[in-house]
């Protein structure tokens, strides 16, 4: 079985893919796993999976029969080549930055696609369709404009013997464009606190906090706006401020926005351990709130039935994502200018929803339970 996600840079949610998928489809059969990504790559330190390039998808002499390559999860629909390379490097998202466009694609598709399809995550290549069977899980993302790419990946969604997402968005964009029916799940990582729970995990601060998060490319310009709001949630809420790195990667910079209020807040603040996914999660799930812009922050805490802010509509995913499955007091994103007064107002509405939790972890496992179907036809 082939697993195929974003998980070749330290970005928390794309690395926790491969692992609750791995997790999750080893209690319902004995599968051996190549873990796929643009590049091959080995964050084994961080706990995450090591990672065959995408190349090796594309060596079919070597490709083993009837084998299964499963979209793990994501917002990767209408990814393409240079966008995912340049989230690598810092040197690469410069360039990205400068020259994003045909050529610069055009080289990337040729270097790390060997040029035979335009979006590593919708596979249309025909070769590698006619040797496996092709799984969409929990993924979120849209469909390209351009009508030749359309008619592209078109070939890759109904070649899929499943096909499940994790939005209404994308639901209703391959409905709309291909005439598909995929099947609305929870995001995958929605089970991570069954299989990381809270008793094994120890707290970040030995005080009630709130976990704070931003990417800066989400949050640039509005640095002395999120100051100002955490200085009256420490004040209000009478909470610590524990700043945590998600996305440790190009293009997500988290640790530029704790490098920044933490010089300048004239407040305490504490650095939150995130040398590992396992501290990461834990600082989510022991925090009394979460408040940022990461959607697996938002879904992690879900997973763990805590409270939480989502901060900037622009992110749409996160709007989005919680339109569809968060508990009502706890939809949508908020501007930048109210993350304390929602911060109030969620804590004191915060009973509990243990129930949906329940019910979004049986519709996760249902999910992965018809992968295997395919995976065993």
């Amino acid at each position: 079985m082939y697993l195929l996600s974003a998980c070749d840079r330290f970005n928390y949610g794309d690395l926790l893919f491969p692992v609750v998928a791995k997790h999750e489809l080893s209690q319902l059969g004995h599968y051996q796993f190549h873990n796929i990504a643009t590049i091959a790559s080995n964050l084994y330190e961080c706990g995450a999976l090591p990672t065959e390039g995408y190349k090796s998808l594309l060596d079919y002499k070597n490709l083993p029969d009837n084998a299964t390559l499963v979209v793990a999860g994501g917002q990767v629909l209408n990814a393409n080549w240079s966008r995912l390379i340049s989230f690598l490097r810092p040197f690469y998202f410069k360039l990205y930055q400068k020259f994003q466009g045909g050529w610069l694609e055009a080289l990337a598709k040729q270097l790390f696609g060997r040029n035979q399809l335009s979006f590593p995550f919708m596979p249309s290549a025909p070769e590698l369709l006619s040797r496996m069977k092709l799984v969409y899980h929990a993924v979120g993302g849209g469909i390209p404009k351009e009508r030749h790419l359309r008619d592209e990946v078109a070939v890759s969604f109904r070649h899929a013997d499943y096909i499940s997402v994790r939005e209404t968005d994308a639901q209703r964009a391959i409905k709309n464009n291909f005439g598909l029916n995929a099947v609305l799940v929870p995001d995958s990582v929605m089970v991570l606190s069954d299989i990381q729970p809270k008793s094994v995990l120890p707290p970040s601060l030995t005080q009630p906090y709130a976990c704070v998060q931003f990417g800066f490319h989400k949050s640039d310009g509005k640095q002395e706006i999120i100051l100002n709001q955490l200085r009256k949630i420490y004040r209000q809420q009478k909470l610590a401020i524990g700043l945590l790195s998600i996305g440790n990667c190009a293009g997500h910079d988290d640790q530029l926005m704790v490098q920044w209020i933490k010089k300048h807040a004239d407040f305490p603040v504490h650095v939150l351990p995130c040398q590992t996914i396992d501290q990461i999660t834990s600082a989510i799930a022991n925090a009394t709130i979460y408040i940022g812009t990461s959607l697996h922050g938002v879904i992690v805490s879900m997973s763990y039935g805590n409270p939480f802010v989502a901060v900037n509509k622009a992110v749409k995913k996160v709007q989005a994502y919680t339109m569809v499955w968060a508990p009502d007091y706890l939809k949508g994103c908020v501007p930048f200018y109210k993350i304390a007064a929602a911060t109030q107002q969620r804590l004191s509405s915060h009973i509990g929803y243990e129930e949906l939790v329940v019910k979004q972890k049986k519709m996760v496992r249902e999910s992965f339970k018809k992968i295997c179907q395919v995976i065993e036809k």
